[in-house]
């Protein structure tokens, strides 16, 4: 089976290229522009992928679909898995227009692609934050109140994929992400701040209180249950869906800060400041539909996901 995975060289994108490329029934073809704002994390999984002869990967922008459409003319793709996107509530703000070219206009030209190419199967990177307030986190939930503008572009991205279903059958599964963590990850993620802060600064910066809480979610928890959906979704003939994907415990920043503080050796201040109108106070992940469907589940608890987190972020992102 033929797989494209946009955004390789992303996060997610790295640690799924990686290991559906160990599965010998698999082929495993990557795109990316290599734009992301994580710079050095992003320098560090292209000297991987570089290394890894199963990977068929090339630097190309999906804004540019007739680029696309000639770098594939010749190869018949059974799956595409589109985790290209500007991720980041925050970065929306600062950056909206780019945001919503980035995931939206983007977006549709994945499809227009997948419809050109006959391509059926189609996953993509939707987010936790579609909730938004006074939400249950579970997938039949109809209302949405989204909070961002991020999360707006990814509600956008689940519409046009339910339309580019019924319309050219195309179908399509939403994954709706919570906060993933773990070694190469996104340098704006929470997590990572404090690190990079504490090493800078011997402080960290807290927005709100450090009561709120998230589904923090290891990236091994997330490749595996990829893994697992790809196998089952490839043999469904219908289908237009949203998933969770995350753990269902939810851990306090008062947790994560604990953890950091035991684990990093290093004593640190913290500063707390006015709470952003965007964040989502709580976030907790039902994963029934996901166990049902696969039998799995993200379990690793964020105490060891970050054990094994700070020895990476010791071991080679601080290497000199």
């Amino acid at each position: 089976m033929n797989i494209l995975i946009t955004g390789c060289a992303g996060f997610v994108g790295f640690h799924l290229s990686n290991h559906l490329s160990n599965i010998k029934s698999l082929k495993i073809y990557g795109v990316d522009n290599f734009s992301s704002i994580s710079e050095r994390t992003q320098i560090l999984r292209k000297k991987y992928l570089k290394k890894n002869k199963k990977i068929f990967f090339n630097k190309i922008d999906i804004s540019n679909q007739d680029l696309l459409i000639k770098k594939f003319r010749n190869i018949k793709l059974d799956f595409v898995v589109h985790l290209a996107a500007q991720p980041g509530v925050r970065l929306s703000q600062k950056k909206p227009i780019n945001t919503v070219d980035q995931n939206i206009k983007n977006f549709v030209n994945i499809l227009e692609f997948c419809n050109k190419k006959k391509v059926k199967n189609l996953f993509y990177a939707s987010s936790s934050s579609v909730y938004g307030l006074d939400s249950n986190f579970r997938e039949n939930q109809k209302l949405l109140n989204t909070t961002s503008i991020y999360a707006a572009t990814k509600l956008s991205n689940e519409i046009i994929a339910s339309t580019y279903q019924y319309l050219y059958n195309i179908n399509s599964l939403g994954l709706r992400f919570f906060t993933i963590y773990g070694p190469f990850g996104r340098e704006d993620m929470v997590y990572f701040k404090f690190l990079n802060q504490i090493q800078k600064s011997n402080r960290i910066t807290v927005y709100g209180d450090s009561k709120s809480s998230r589904s923090f979610t290891y990236i091994d928890d997330v490749v595996k249950s990829l893994e697992l959906l790809i196998k089952k979704y490839v043999k469904k003939k219908n289908y237009n869906e949203f998933i969770n994907i995350g753990n269902s415990n939810s851990y306090s920043l008062k947790n994560l800060i604990e953890i950091i503080e035991e684990k990093f050796d290093k004593n640190f201040k913290k500063v707390f400041l006015k709470r952003n109108k965007s964040d989502l106070k709580k976030t907790f992940a039902s994963t029934k539909k996901l166990k049902k469907i696969i039998n799995f589940t993200p379990k690793t608890k964020l105490k060891d996901g970050m054990i094994k987190f700070i020895t990476w972020y010791k071991n080679y992102y601080n290497e000199k």
